[in-house]
């Protein structure tokens, strides 16, 4: 879908906030048991072409055999992000891609998705 619209010259954004009320969109959406909603997409012709997101290097994050760690890629994509983060926010961000998912990490992310996948019929083992 992605890939489509943006051949078409739309716009995309990906929406995984839908996760944090998820009852509420599949209510919504009338979804049926056995389906929930996983990510929204926003699609439009943007106004300004905005420079693309930096990614973190494929040999950083695939594996092969064994899990190795990088440090000094994950360093190199730190200092990456925190001029990204300048430009794009006018240097109203002055955080790295390591400082800005600590957070993501210090509570259980969505503790409620258990209980309600179990509610639209999914078994937990």
């Amino acid at each position: 879908m992605a890939i489509a619209a943006e051949s078409e010259g739309l716009g995309i954004c990906y929406i995984g906030g839908i996760r944090n009320n998820p009852q509420a969109i599949s209510d919504l959406l009338r979804l049926p048991a056995h389906v929930y909603p996983v990510f929204g997409m926003c699609l439009g012709y943007p106004a300004h072409d905005p420079d693309v997101k930096p990614r973190l290097p494929v040999e950083a994050i695939l594996k092969e055999d064994h899990y190795d760690e990088d440090h000094e890629q994950v360093v190199a994509f730190d200092d990456t992000m925190q001029c990204y983060y300048r430009e794009r926010r006018s240097g109203n961000k002055d955080t790295d891609w390591s400082r800005n998912l600590t957070p993501l990490f210090d509570t259980k992310l969505r503790p409620h998705m258990r209980d309600f996948l179990v509610e639209r019929g999914f078994e937990m083992k």
